[in-house]
């Protein structure tokens, strides 16, 4: 695993892990789409990276670095927290070239203020690392079988999060960060940035101070139409 001293360090160095070490793949779909037939979806991976930041303060420049509107993921961070259940909510609103083609019948086949709010998961994980502050439990899934599984190949979208993990140590907040798949270009600067903002409001709802970011990715990638002259 990789150890970077902040997030401008980070994100050009994976960047350049992703140039410098990807294997070409060409998947079947991409989201609910079917995609195998278009070169634009041409891809370099690299499976099963890992990375800690230590130091997150400069989140912003991820945003900065990979043209990602902060006020989406202002916005985005405001419909995952709402307490009342949000589908499709307001943000997808700010980068409609991205996500109006996932709407189906006015919704989104999920939204992560959904899955935090699934059987009361975000309110259980804040009782569990309250109470039970050593505790290795402190886990908010988003990905849930028992919905995506007859979603997959292509049927509709399935979540590339699996799922946050808490924990605290040396009186400071944790997060390891797990996610199935990952596209650079367009959401890797918005899943960071929003995974941060999660782990430091769960810190300041706690009253400790942050400690290490770390994020594991089976499947980084980018895709031949966002990726300039590197193929």
């Amino acid at each position: 695993m990789r150890i970077f001293l902040n997030c401008k360090e980070a994100v050009k160095e994976v960047e350049r892990d992703l140039v410098e070490m990807g294997v070409h793949n060409h998947p079947e779909t991409m989201q609910d789409k079917i995609i195998e037939d278009n070169p634009d979806f041409d891809t370099l991976e690299v499976m099963g990276y890992s990375y800690c930041i230590k130091d997150f303060k400069d989140k912003d420049f991820i945003l900065e670095y990979l043209k990602i509107p902060k006020n989406y993921c202002e916005q985005e961070y405001k419909d995952r927290a709402n307490s009342d259940i949000l589908n499709p909510g307001e943000s997808w609103k700010l980068r409609k070239e991205i996500w109006e083609e996932f709407l189906h019948d006015g919704k989104f086949a999920y939204t992560y203020n959904e899955r935090f709010r699934l059987e009361n998961r975000l309110e259980k994980l804040m009782y569990q690392l309250k109470n039970y502050p050593s505790t290795r439990q402190g886990i908010l899934a988003i990905f849930d079988p028992c919905r995506d599984y007859d979603n997959m190949g292509g049927q509709s979208r399935v979540p590339c999060s699996m799922y946050y993990q808490f924990y605290i140590r040396n009186k400071k907040l944790n997060m390891i960060y797990t996610m199935r798949s990952c596209d650079f270009k367009t959401h890797f600067g918005a899943d960071v940035w929003l995974a941060i903002r999660l782990l430091e409001d769960i810190a300041d709802f706690l009253s400790i101070e942050t400690g290490d970011f770390i994020h594991f990715l089976g499947s980084l990638h980018i895709y031949k139409r966002d990726a300039g002259g590197i193929f």
